[in-house]
């Protein structure tokens, strides 16, 4: 005899309410200590300079625990993000966006990696015009993918390219690095999917799937050309305000 499954569709919604309550409560928790250790550190770190303590020693370990900080809190912030989207509970602020003001603001803020002293270039043609997107979105994609550019990357520096065309703006991420499989290629913008020649190098996953989502959220698409061993070039297009009306 059979046995029958009476679970109703309210009860898995609740569990899988339950479950994103508990991942977003536990994001959370865990980000409250980072703050107060990278606070300490900090404090450490000051103090030591103060008193002319600070070595080559007391400084490569307080960068190396500041750069382990950092990415616990992204990775904490990707999976809120992702929880966020998968729960249904995702919002738009949309805003007329200068994308090359926000490139520049992005490139004069940014570093890949606090030992890394590389800028991308930023190459604009076309007459500048604003698109209509949520700007803490937008400005996600950017760093998400111009990160990716440096991590990735070998020697070069990446290069943004800012594309003004008749009805939408064309936006290209390029590196020089170790490039994506192209056997990976059509999975790459799903969850937790890694490419197979990343093991080396830190990453959830995540990345990508968001990208992709805030990409689609704010009316834009997203395309990859790669090869393995040569680079990638990660395309973005956005419509212009007064055509996205």
């Amino acid at each position: 005899m059979k046995n029958i499954d009476t679970t109703s569709s309210n009860d898995v919604a609740n569990l899988l309410n339950n479950a994103s309550n508990i991942i977003a409560i536990t994001s959370h928790e865990f980000k409250t200590p980072l703050t107060a250790i990278s606070a300490s550190v900090e404090l450490l770190a000051a103090r030591l300079h103060s008193n002319q303590q600070m070595d080559a020693f007391y400084e490569k370990n307080l960068s190396r625990i500041t750069t382990e900080i950092f990415r616990l809190n992204n990775m904490l912030d990707e999976m809120l993000t992702i929880n966020t989207i998968m729960s249904g509970r995702m919002t738009l602020n949309k805003q007329i966006v200068d994308v090359v003001q926000l490139l520049i603001t992005l490139r004069s803020n940014y570093f890949a990696d606090p030992e890394d002293t590389r800028s991308f270039e930023l190459i604009v043609s076309g007459i500048p015009q604003g698109i209509y997107a949520d700007y803490n979105q937008l400005n996600r994609i950017f760093v998400n993918l111009v990160s990716n550019a440096f991590k990735f990357s070998r020697e070069k520096a990446p290069v943004v390219e800012v594309d003004f065309e008749h009805h939408q703006v064309v936006i290209r991420i390029i590196d020089d690095g170790i490039g994506i499989p192209a056997d990976d290629l059509p999975q790459l913008f799903q969850p937790f999917f890694r490419a197979s020649n990343v093991n080396e190098i830190g990453g959830t996953g995540l990345g990508l799937s968001i990208v992709k989502t805030f990409v689609q959220e704010n009316n834009g698409t997203i395309t990859v050309n790669s090869v393995a061993g040569e680079g990638s070039t990660f395309t973005l297009t956005f419509l212009y305000y007064s055509d996205s009306l």
